[in-house]
């Protein structure tokens, strides 16, 4: 029962910090193809299609596939980022706090992660993944993909 007055607290202040701070929501600052210094692991996000961000993610080991994620930011008053990891889902995670190149999403019914964080550093994308109370933390940074010699 705690459990579900937490999960309504919490989706009650995303929507009230998001109706605030979120009209007009840009995550053009996600969007581009990016990669750990390793090569072994990406990310890539479109530019906005109808408010609509779409990205997948992978995982290699020793050049072989070990994870893929497809995922779709949705716009709105509050938007969410829905996961489909190995393609299953989608998990839903409302939007928790945004900023100009910051944002957290949260669901805390989730088994792990509760918590993706995506912000941007200089020419740096970072990401953290977490319970709700910030343990079980995991670290993720990447640089811009390098470009193909045409």
């Amino acid at each position: 029962m705690l459990r579900i007055i937490l999960s309504a607290l919490i989706l009650g202040a995303c929507a009230s910090q998001s109706k605030a701070d979120t009209t007009a929501t840009d995550l053009t600052w996600l969007s581009g193809c990016w990669q750990n210094t390793d090569g072994d692991a990406r990310e890539v996000w479109s530019e906005p299609e109808s408010g609509l961000y779409f990205g997948y993610a992978v995982t290699l080991n020793d050049g072989e596939l070990v994870f893929f994620e497809q995922m779709r930011i949705d716009p709105g008053p509050v938007p969410t980022f829905n996961a489909y990891p190995a393609g299953r889902g989608p998990s839903a995670f409302p939007a928790l706090e945004i900023s100009d190149a910051d944002i957290t999403f949260a669901n805390p019914d989730h088994d792990y992660p509760q918590k993706i964080r995506y912000f941007r550093d200089g020419d740096q994308l970072k990401a953290t993944i977490s319970l709700m109370d910030d343990t079980r933390s995991g670290q993720f940074e990447y640089a811009p993909c390098p470009t193909s010699p045409e």
